[in-house]
């Protein structure tokens, strides 16, 4: 399998090759400017000063084939620029004088002396044949009316030219290599900057992998990779409390199973054994299996009805039906258990109030919110159920005047497998429950408490006006 390059190395190509386009510009731009500095320049010197020599002779003088090598010496003393060497050219491309004193044994080429005007005089460079040195030339005519009677050639070396070039542009080109080794080593630097951190997450993905749910990833860093790290050890953590979660349900699952199983198995064997013409053990014996038997039976409709939301396969079948009514079969039902514990269960609704939901899981979500409230309710306390009508929305409610619970233990109540108390029986998933019911009746559960002052547990969900009195 091919192995993929690392961000590091993608980040350090990229800013080299970003680096690399940067330098190559700015090099080319000072390659361009020192050629105009030393080259065009000189160029631009020679030509304006051939043009003026130029137009100063014609002006100053009669000139005519005839009288021209009589003017030759003067317009050499005259027209000569200081380091250059000025040449008086015949129109065959023949030299006739020097400003050196020495004659090159050259013939210009005749298509340069056509091309060159008075006002755009004709540059050259090259070799110079006699010295083999690299020379600049500008030839411009000496016209007489419309015929040219010689040429100003203007010759200057570029030798000395050429190694200050050389030399600037060495210069140029070393510091653009530093300033590309300079900056890779501060990417170098920067890209373990931003990796780092993504090497520390890998590694403790990979922990976490393995099932190491305490792996957390250390240091302060910038931007969205703190942010990710942040994010990271938070998801850690929260699967941490899962996995502790997890473990204490299934220790608290094998516990609710095994108290009644043992019960049931206890008094099988028992009435197996026993005298079965013994009413009072039998009918006993039967009533502690049917009760474990219903809890049972409970517990794993609880289980059963969790896995369901949490697969999504979880439906409604909402109907319409009246408050008041299903309020009045909850307190009947509880009705044995509030004169046992010696608690009053009060209903609150309109009679003539229709709501458009899933009948038996409301009923559901409200059993389970009055069984909660009586196991924290001392006797002699109130219990209250109501249903409500509450701008567009009807909301049940269940109030008891129990111990309560802080603010700490209210944000952890929600949570599936949560038990403020270990010993309750129950997997604790019955909020939890409750609550998916009503996201599933897209409505709010809201739970609010203070230690000492008792609990208020109410939901909402949409109500259309026109279901009153249906």
């Amino acid at each position: 399998m091919k192995k993929k390059k690392s961000i590091r190395s993608y980040l350090l190509k990229q800013h080299f090759f970003v680096i690399t386009i940067t330098v190559a510009l700015f090099e080319i731009a000072i390659f361009i400017g020192l050629y105009h500095y030393y080259y065009k320049n000189t160029e631009e010197i020679l030509a304006s000063h051939a043009k003026n020599a130029v137009h100063f002779a014609m002006r100053s003088s009669e000139l005519s084939p005839f009288q021209l090598q009589y003017h030759i010496p003067e317009m050499i003393n005259d027209y000569q620029l200081r380091g250059t060497e000025m040449q008086i050219v015949s129109p065959s491309g023949n030299i006739l004088a020097s400003s050196s004193g020495f004659l090159p044994d050259e013939v210009i080429e005749h298509h340069i002396l056509q091309q060159a005007t008075i006002e755009s005089p004709i540059p050259w460079k090259g070799k110079n044949p006699s010295s083999g040195e690299r020379v600049m030339a500008v030839v411009v005519p000496l016209e007489n009316g419309e015929e040219t009677i010689a040429y100003f050639r203007y010759v200057t070396s570029l030798e000395r030219m050429d190694i200050f070039f050389k030399r600037q542009l060495s210069i140029s080109l070393g510091v653009g290599g530093v300033i590309i080794l300079l900056v890779l080593l501060l990417s170098m630097a920067f890209s373990k900057q931003m990796t780092t951190p993504l090497t520390r997450l890998t590694k403790a993905s990979k922990r976490l992998a393995r099932g190491e749910f305490d792996a957390r990833i250390h240091g302060d860093y910038i931007g969205e990779l703190d942010t990710l790290a942040k994010s990271f050890n938070e998801m850690s953590h929260a699967l941490l409390q899962h996995e502790k979660m997890k473990d204490e349900f299934i220790s608290s699952v094998s516990h609710e199973l095994r108290t009644p199983l043992t019960s049931i198995k206890g008094w099988s064997d028992t009435l197996l054994t026993g005298d079965l013409n013994d009413i009072e053990e039998v009918e006993l014996g039967l009533n502690v299996i049917s009760k474990e038997t219903s809890r049972l039976t409970n517990l794993v409709e609880e289980l059963l009805d969790f896995s369901a939301l949490k697969n999504e396969s979880y439906s409604l079948q909402p109907t319409t039906f009246p408050v008041k009514a299903l309020l009045n079969e909850i307190q009947t039902q509880f009705k044995k258990q509030t004169n046992k514990k010696q608690l009053t269960l009060s209903v609150t609704a309109c009679p003539d109030v229709h709501i458009h939901a899933d009948k038996n899981r409301i009923k559901q979500v409200l059993i389970n919110l009055v069984d909660n409230a009586m196991k924290h309710s001392p006797s002699g306390n109130d219990i209250e159920l109501s249903g409500r009508i509450n701008e567009g929305s009807f909301v049940f409610s269940v109030i008891d005047e129990g111990d309560g619970m802080d603010e700490l233990e209210l944000e952890k109540i929600m949570a599936p497998f949560y038990k403020a108390n270990p010993n309750t029986v129950g997997a604790g998933l019955g909020l939890s429950i409750c609550q998916h019911i009503i996201d599933l009746h897209h409505g709010e559960f809201l739970l609010e408490s203070k230690r000492g002052e008792g609990m208020k547990a109410s939901f909402s969900i949409p109500f259309d006006s026109h279901e009153i009195g249906e």
